[in-house]
């Protein structure tokens, strides 16, 4: 479960707001054109001005075209603000290089699942990228971030859909589904762990192979989405400990 991707702002503008601007749109060029053609016929009554009808067809055109340009630019100043709202919006959910949930919004949809009612307990991992320190030091800061980006892609692709993918750290991520079958759950993090070590990252200098260490936990009645992520800390601790490139289950 990965945050939206960006849009265009025109496409991307929600329903109730396009039908806020066509309601502003029509009462601003109706209302310009009553108003013109009000005018018009008062001035021809009091003043008896020639050619009605001509008169009648700029009152009508004038307010038309201008009022049309006018609701044009707001309508778009509008789309850019909404554009604007909804970027920073994701901004603030949004890892920023990898495009995954960030911890934030990871939090917020741990606790979605655990407040809802009658729904499974949540079974997580954390995942931590082996001697990620060793990955910067030779390649640099632009090869560590092509790794972090590599790594949330093999998630991405792996992962099923409608389970939680987040970048909760420097190296960390976090991948979470409501499901009572645990043992199913493990298995798919073993088929990710087992992929991830079996597709290197290529770089200019070559390939570069990546490993990471898992700590799995399954919620217990009644447990925090807090509680349940230190558990799963624990055990991604313990498979460090154990040599890495290993998973292990919190007890």
């Amino acid at each position: 479960m990965n945050p939206p991707p960006a849009s265009h702002a025109a496409t991307a503008a929600p329903p109730a707001l396009r039908r806020r601007l066509l309601r502003t749109g029509i009462i601003v060029v109706g209302g310009s054109v009553a108003a013109s053609v009000l005018f018009a016929h008062i001035s021809f009554t009091l003043f008896g001005q020639v050619q009605y009808s001509h008169t009648m067809v700029f009152a009508t055109l004038i307010p038309l075209v201008v009022a049309s340009l006018a609701y044009r630019w707001i309508a778009a100043l509008t789309l850019q603000l909404e554009d604007s709202r909804r970027g920073l919006e994701r901004l603030a959910l949004e890892d920023s290089l990898t495009r995954l949930a960030n911890r934030r919004a990871a939090m917020a949809q741990l606790a979605a699942w655990s407040a809802a009612a009658g729904s499974a307990p949540i079974c997580l991992a954390i995942a931590d990228i082996d001697h990620f320190k060793r990955v910067n030091d030779r390649l640099g800061h632009d090869g560590g971030d092509a790794s972090l980006v590599h790594f949330a892609a093999m998630l991405r692709r792996i992962v099923p859909e409608g389970w939680l993918i987040a970048r909760i750290g420097g190296e960390e991520f976090l991948i979470a589904a409501p499901t009572p079958d645990f043992a199913t759950f493990a298995a798919r993090i073993e088929a990710l762990r087992v992929t991830i070590a079996d597709t290197p990252l290529i770089t200019p200098s070559g390939p570069w192979s990546l490993t990471a260490s898992f700590g799995l936990a399954e919620q217990g009645p009644a447990e925090t989405p807090d509680r349940l992520i230190t558990r799963a800390d624990r055990a991604l601790y313990a498979a460090k400990q154990a040599g890495r490139n290993r998973s292990e289950r919190a007890a």
